[in-house]
């Protein structure tokens, strides 16, 4: 079976699905919602995390990563249910314009748009999808930016993974990550930004000890590109002691912790 012809079937299948057994909420199960109103709210909860990579030195989530935010992120990133797109993009133009507005406000001189970079998956997380889940949720919010007054904004798909061995649900604690990842992120030179200088905003779905998307900053950083901040779904807050060493776990500028913007 060809890929097309994979999800063409997929598709179909989700059709029948909806029909036969009506949808219920990512997050809760209530019946005939995409994502119901209460869990949609948590997802307005703005969490700091640190990224002193970033100009601003911080990545903000819209939530926590536990509850309703953790089925509903689960069943759109690891079960198909792309009707999730448009809420999550919802709940990330959101945390824009509350977050990274004010911030590119401050720049001078004013840019005219800016880059969504989405992080990137490995090809076999792709192949298992069906598709780059993060793209439609960076499309959906550089399409916000345009209409509010960045004409100049696109998603730029940078980043790309290079061979990673094992997963990462496999690592423990934050050490383990970040060895894990370190030098596997790579800038793809052919895809510019729009314009030399344009503000970067980092796009991830979870950010748990912060070794992707530092190591995505640091590749972006590194090729010479100016990364203002980045934008998640939700934050893993690190816990009180690492399990390989019994150490503080540290974020990814090495402080225990999370704050609400």
């Amino acid at each position: 079976m060809t890929g097309t012809t994979a999800r063409h079937a997929a598709a179909t299948w989700r059709q029948l699905r909806d029909i036969l057994l009506p949808r219920g909420c990512a997050g809760c199960g209530r019946p005939d919602a995409i994502l119901c109103d209460q869990c949609a709210r948590a997802l307005h909860d703005p969490t700091a995390f640190t990224l002193p990579q970033a100009a601003a030195g911080h990545g903000v989530a819209c939530g926590t990563y536990h509850g309703a935010i953790r089925h509903a992120i689960l069943s759109w990133k690891d079960h198909g249910d792309a009707e999730a797109d448009q809420p999550l993009a919802d709940a990330l133009t959101d945390l824009f314009d509350t977050v990274a507005a004010p911030l590119l406000a401050t720049l001078n001189p004013a840019p005219t748009g800016v880059g969504i970079i989405p992080a990137p998956s490995s090809p076999r997380s792709i192949r298992r999808r069906g598709r780059r889940h993060l793209d439609p949720l960076a499309d959906m919010l550089a399409a916000h930016c345009r209409s509010h007054g960045l004409p100049d904004t696109c998603t730029l798909p940078m980043l790309q993974v290079r061979a990673v061995h094992g997963k990462s649900v496999q690592t423990h604690g934050a050490r383990d990550r970040m060895r894990r990842i370190h030098g596997h992120i790579a800038v793809d030179d052919a895809i510019r930004p729009p314009a030399p200088g344009t503000p970067l905003i980092l796009l991830d779905d979870i950010v748990t000890t912060g070794a992707t998307i530092g190591a995505c900053a640091d590749a972006l950083a590194d090729a010479g590109h100016d990364v203002l901040t980045a934008l998640a779904l939700a934050y893993t807050p690190p816990k009180a002691i690492d399990e390989d060493d019994g150490t503080a776990v540290e974020d990814a500028r090495g402080h225990p912790g999370e704050r609400r913007w």
